[in-house]
């Protein structure tokens, strides 16, 4: 918490025919974000591996085959979890005997279902046509046998049979009218043979839809009618049959295809990791980061897997080479406690930090929930959050950090609730612990802006420290170091102090101004004498030195007055809380006045109850997204800007359980 997990970066060299149990030891191990070796001075000598292309295309045709299987079998379940990672060229050979032996007993059932549903959907095809035709009493073996006119049967739109008469004057032909289908004309079209082409033209025209009739049917149209539906039975009862012994199949061996599939999975992302590596003859190359609690374990299992043929070395990040040139970034693993753990997909929204800032996650989450709370205030629909954040978090796997933040966020609402004495807006049922919104509106203001005055402080000096940490002490100078923070807390204080005690004295007026004028001219010059300090030759009197210090010298001013200008803005934004806070209640006050007007009207409690319900559940969804939007605007703009530089890269493990459960 506060700062990510201590790494170190790892390089491992190991003899090929070692290779793959190492990998199921880096698989067990997890925690390994593994670095490319033709990014480092290594792969610009070429000592880039290669992946095993026959293996992999075997986990490919593997692959394929169990994906096949589980979308027959329609299985669906929570993946398996896999205890021991695999040796990719070990398990390959078992991962296909168990396919192989399921394909054996599964395939030719799954075969005569596939044939069996083809077949009742022709039969059903087929019998949705002639159903069309069995008003006109048709005998197909006399129309096939014509000898001089060709018949098609289809359907056109009723407004288009008079067009399509017009546009058949020309040649001698006959349009039967069967039925009317949901505005449609069921018609048996006929002309001579030699004119087919004009019929089929103008039947185009009028939007024609086709009954496709087989030549090989014969006889009249419903006792083939008779006779499919016999059929069709026939093959739904069969089909019947087998649907129970996919299913019997699907009990069997589905938990045991998503087994062989994870294990599959698993295999073949090692595989793909090999990309990364590097290879000198038969000797292979891994570089990774890891977390320095875990080196040890890491070693010892190699070696002794190794046979003591290996070698496990650790640098510290500071020391790497490219590290310090900027060609590699240190990733960042987060550690925060399981409460605090979700609100990281809310900071990496923003940016993932790099590895010489402070992690914020803790100070999100916390100050998250305390300005939800502020704003959302009420015991009732706390407790309805709560409730709704319980249901994500046991129904909805891949849903579970949001459960959470809403299980927390209903809790932070609950507590405010009791503070302000407000339960579904009712403010009669229980004493507020501290006040009620609405009756305290200018307290509340100030205190919002106390809450803002603290959150931009904080964001100060989390700034400071990561100055501090990243060696960077002329920043200490500027709008966003030291000296823009002590301006900033002069003018606070001077605020904090006009409400609570009274105006300032005079000597603390002229105080604050020297102070704050010697800041403002430090700020200003910081960057121009910075420039001067820079320069390996002195300027020329003639040349264009001068006029560029001059220029620096304005934008500087202009940006220091601009961003302390944004620290006054950014505290009065904080205001906001109190504003959606009365505004929280003030929907409360709408919905019971038009629960009145109901009960008025109808002269029945039920519809004043009913109103209340929904006007509940619509400030719930409404007022609960707006206050989520608006803590989240607080957050990044006004909190994370002041000192979250971001431009980090997250850790990616070896195997990402969140990727896998995607996938799956």
């Amino acid at each position: 918490m506060f700062r990510p997990v201590k790494l170190t970066r790892v390089t491992i060299q190991i003899p090929e025919e070692h290779l793959s149990e190492v990998m199921a030891i880096l698989g067990d191990l997890r925690l390994l974000h593994l670095i490319r070796v033709e990014e480092t001075h290594l792969g610009h000598l070429g000592y880039v591996a290669h992946v095993d292309a026959a293996l992999l295309s075997r986990y490919d045709a593997l692959l394929v085959r169990i994906n096949n299987l589980l979308e027959e079998f329609q299985f669906s379940g929570p993946a398996p979890l896999v205890g021991k990672t695999p040796r990719p060229n070990k398990v390959i050979f078992r991962l296909e005997e168990e396919c192989t032996a399921v394909e054996k007993q599964a395939l030719k059932v799954l075969e005569q279902r596939k044939e069996l549903r083809s077949t009742l959907f022709e039969h059903q095809t087929l019998i949705g046509r002639l159903r069309l035709l069995e008003p006109a009493g048709l005998d197909l073996d006399r129309l096939n046998d014509l000898r001089y006119t060709i018949f098609h049967a289809g359907l056109i739109p009723e407004e288009n049979l008079e067009r399509l008469e017009t546009s058949l004057a020309d040649i001698h032909h006959s349009l039967i009218t069967i039925d009317h289908k949901e505005r449609r004309v069921v018609l048996l079209a006929m002309s001579l043979k030699e004119d087919d082409a004009v019929l089929m033209r103008a039947l185009k025209s009028a939007f024609w839809d086709p009954l496709e009739i087989s030549t090989e049917l014969h006889g009249n149209v419903t006792a083939l009618l008779e006779r499919l539906t016999g059929e069709e039975q026939q093959v739904a009862n069969d089909l019947a049959g087998l649907e129970k012994k996919c299913e019997a199949l699907s009990h069997q061996f589905g938990g045991k295809l998503r087994q062989l599939r994870e294990e599959l999975l698993i295999g073949r992302q090692l595989l793909l990791a090999q990309e990364k590596f590097g290879q000198i003859d038969h000797t292979y190359l891994l570089m990774g980061w890891l977390p320095v609690s875990l080196f040890e374990e890491l070693k010892s299992k190699i070696m002794k897997a190794g046979s003591d043929k290996a070698l496990v070395e650790q640098i510290d990040p500071e020391d790497v080479r490219e590290v310090r040139s900027g060609i590699l970034t240190i990733p960042i693993l987060f550690n925060n406690p399981a409460l605090i753990r979700p609100f990281e997909r809310l900071t990496t929204l923003y940016g993932t930090p790099t590895y010489e800032e402070v992690e914020p996650t803790a100070f999100l989450a916390i100050t998250f929930l305390l300005l939800f709370g502020m704003m959302f205030g009420d015991v009732g629909q706390g407790a309805v959050l709560c409730g709704l954040g319980y249901l994500v978090f046991k129904k909805m796997y891949r849903y579970l950090d949001y459960g959470i933040i809403l299980m927390e966020c209903g809790f932070s609402a609950i507590v405010f609730g009791f503070l302000y004495g407000s339960v579904f807006g009712l403010e009669d049922i229980i004493p507020a612990l501290w006040m009620h919104p609405v009756e305290n509106i200018s307290y509340f203001m100030k205190v919002s802006a106390v809450i803002g005055i603290t959150m931009i402080s904080t964001g100060l000096i989390l700034n400071l420290i990561n100055i501090l940490r990243r060696h960077r002490y002329g920043e200490l100078l500027s709008v966003s170091g030291l000296a823009g923070a002590l301006v900033y807390w002069l003018i606070a204080a001077l605020g904090i102090r006009y409400f609570l005690i009274g105006p300032p004295t005079a000597f603390e007026i002229l105080f604050a101004k020297v102070a704050a004028g010697l800041l403002f001219v430090l700020m200003v010059l910081q960057r121009p004498v910075g420039m001067l300090l820079s320069r390996r030759k002195p300027a020329k009197k003639d040349g264009f030195s001068a006029p560029g210090i001059g220029v620096s010298f304005l934008e500087s001013f202009v940006e220091v007055l601009d961003e302390l200008l944004r620290y006054l803005a950014n505290t009065v934004s904080f205001v906001r809380i109190a504003a959606f806070a009365l505004a929280h209640a003030g929907l409360f006050m709408a919905v019971f006045t038009l629960a009145d007007m109901v009960r008025s009207a109808h002269g029945s409690g039920f519809f004043y109850w009913l109103t209340l319900v929904l006007g509940n559940v619509v400030i719930i969804g409404l007022e609960g997204l707006v206050v989520s939007i608006q803590t989240v605007r607080l957050e990044y703009y006004e909190f994370f800007s002041k000192f979250f530089r971001g431009g980090g890269k997250p850790f990616q493990p070896l195997f990402d359980d969140k990727k896998q459960e995607r996938n799956s």
